[in-house]
């Protein structure tokens, strides 16, 4: 007897529901679209822990006829697609047919509608892909969907689910690219019955500012068209810096895209101005004839292929040159302009004069990096950036940058575990302004981030204070940034979370003298764990006799 067997509908359809369906947000996703596909003027959000528990999207679209109410949960039913030409040329969100096939498939669903001249809505309950109640209702136009229970008959899916915070900060990741694309539509959102976000139409730049509470005047705008293709661009000046790349879209034909390659161009520009570890602020829109995307890569439609992109790609490079050279912007310094250690208080530079052992190659033994790196000579700089030691038959190379976070988080971590960390108390607060996201994260870290010793207060709405803070943390501000970027921070300890505090918050020195040197590869050798910085970089890269001997052909 075979052993291939065709797999029965049930299990087909979970299959196919976990290809679009992955987590509450790709819910959130599909049911905007289709809002937005409906026409809708005004969208409202709703979601309890994190969407687990409910999934609510109110549209005041054109609504489903009675005759459709019950079709649109079958499998590739849309009334987007005609033909096959059609698909050669997609102008909607959603052109597949398998969002609520999907979503019902894994869930149950309560769908309520009604269109503008109907006497009454429609409701239609769905449970696992299968009907279980439709009938009449009273509504105004629209549609209403609900959906609860994600996941119930697919545990192992649902026991990938991250925690509620975590969750809502995807919902939200999901939410913000599409109030972005549409300014015309009204958006809210509500968590856990708490308005997080509600946005009445206003023009574009103003709807971006008001989202992701930023400046205005702090945008460069650039537009360019180039035959059929349109290329509209909101790039953030030299005041916009990000820690992660959490302020960066890009939109292909009015669809939020993941788009790697152009996301790589545009951060390799900026790094011109932008120190490494900095991230700009951008809005890319790219209106293009839809004969020329594939946006049926993936059923979650998030990627796309441009058949010309190389040429897209040219003028975005074009662009950001322009804006660049446009806003002559002062270059951040990667360096300060007088060395500084200010984490090794107590003992000067120089104190102690470093110990040599010269070696000669007859007396070469095999030994470890560390004590190649202790026994190794001071030879120069190179880009400012790393330092060069040389042994019996190798360079050391030294990344002055991870070197110093290393020494800071070694010592940080002895002050939290001693329960004796050194505060600098500010005169003056340091003011921060938050996003939606930062904002919820604070609220559930606030705790955790006084433990290592920064004192954080509630400004104003979307404005914390920063009071005080760790004195070995030199850039607060960017510190604060990090912790606010990580999703699930109160499931931290206090030495992750001091671990994330220390990424680029503190700043790198200019060329050092042979004594500086010297005292920064001391300090580096008495860490526990000197040759990797806390986030997993390396401070000491070796070049051996041989890998230059290979290259000189010898």
């Amino acid at each position: 007897m075979g052993k291939i067997r065709i797999l029965p509908e049930e299990i087909i359809s979970r299959i196919s529901a976990g290809e679009v369906v992955e987590r509450p947000s790709s819910v959130i996703k599909e049911l905007i679209e289709n809002s937005i596909d409906a026409g809708a003027k005004r969208i409202d959000v709703e979601v309890e822990k994190g969407g687990k528990g409910l999934i609510k999207v109110r549209d005041d679209g054109e609504g489903i006829e009675e005759d459709d109410i019950e079709k649109v949960f079958n499998r590739y039913s849309t009334s987007k697609l005609k033909s096959l030409e059609d698909l050669y040329s997609i102008n909607t969100l959603g052109f597949r047919g398998e969002a609520l096939f999907s979503i019902c498939s894994v869930s149950d669903v309560i769908l309520r509608s009604k269109t503008e001249f109907a006497e009454n809505g429609w409701e239609i309950h769905m449970r696992g892909g299968k009907r279980l109640n439709i009938k009449p209702i009273g509504m105004e136009k629209g549609t209403d969907v609900e959906v609860r229970e994600l996941f119930f008959n697919t545990p192992a899916r649902k026991k990938f689910l991250k925690s509620d915070s975590a969750e809502f900060s995807n919902i939200l990741h999901t939410f913000i690219p599409y109030t972005i694309l549409f300014p015309s539509i009204s958006f809210s959102l509500k968590s856990n019955g708490k308005s997080i976000m509600q946005l009445q139409p206003m023009d574009l730049k103003e709807r971006i500012a008001m989202v992701l509470n930023l400046n205005p005047s702090n945008f460069i705008e650039v537009e360019r068209e180039e035959g059929k293709i349109h290329i509209h661009c909101i790039f953030g000046d030299i005041n916009i810096q990000r820690a992660k790349r959490d302020m960066q879209f890009i939109f292909v034909n009015r669809r939020p895209v993941e788009y790697q390659k152009l996301s790589s161009i545009v951060n390799k520009r900026y790094r011109k101005i932008f120190p490494e570890g900095i991230f700009p602020f951008f809005c890319i829109f790219i209106d293009i004839p839809s004969s020329q995307v594939d946006v049926n890569i993936h059923p979650a439609k998030r990627e796309v292929k441009i058949r010309s992109e190389n040429f897209v790609f040219s003028i975005i490079e074009e662009l950001c040159d322009e804006i660049l050279e446009r806003g002559k912007p002062r270059r951040i310094e990667k360096i300060n302009k007088d060395f500084y250690i200010p984490e090794i208080h107590g003992e000067k530079i120089g104190e102690r004069e470093p110990e040599y052992i010269q070696k000669s190659i007859f007396s070469y033994r095999e030994e470890s990096l560390r004590d190649k790196l202790r026994d190794s000579i001071y030879i120069g700089s190179f880009l400012n950036k790393y330092l060069i030691f040389g042994t019996v038959n190798s360079l050391l190379f030294i990344d002055q940058h991870a070197a110093h976070e290393r020494i800071n988080y070694e010592k940080f971590k002895k002050q939290i575990e001693n329960g004796k960390i050194e505060i600098q108390h500010l005169l003056t607060p340091l003011l921060m302004k938050l996003t939606f996201e930062e904002i919820l994260i604070w609220e559930k870290g606030k705790d955790k981030f006084e433990k290592i010793g920064f004192s954080t207060s509630k400004w104003d709405k979307d404005i914390i204070a920063i009071n005080s803070h760790p004195r070995l943390i030199e850039k607060p501000e960017i510190a604060m940034r990090n912790l606010l970027s990580e999703k699930d921070i109160e499931r931290y300890d206090e030495y992750t979370i001091a671990k994330m505090a220390c990424k680029n918050s503190v700043k790198a020195g200019k060329i050092l003298t042979k004594k500086e040197a010297e005292f920064l590869k001391r300090k580096l050798l008495e860490c526990e764990d000197p040759f990797v910085c806390p986030h997993g970089r390396p401070t000491v890269v070796e070049i051996e006799e041989k890998f230059l001997d290979k290259y000189f052909l010898r």
